[in-house]
């Protein structure tokens, strides 16, 4: 039973896929606060920049 256990702990097989796991979750949240805190500047940014795509077509 120890050396199973051992060989569970030193096993590193799966651990990348957590760690990439916790560090997209973790830049997923910083994500969602900045577009929540910038809500409006970002739409309107947007807006501007399609507003200027439409009179770079001429429309």
């Amino acid at each position: 039973m120890y050396v199973l256990m051992k060989c569970f702990v030193l096993e590193e097989k799966g651990q990348d896929f957590a760690e990439y796991a916790l560090i997209l979750g973790a830049v997923g949240v910083v994500a969602i606060a900045v577009i929540a805190r910038y809500c409006n500047e970002l739409q309107a940014a947007f807006e501007a920049g399609i507003e200027a795509l439409r009179m770079a077509r001429g429309g």
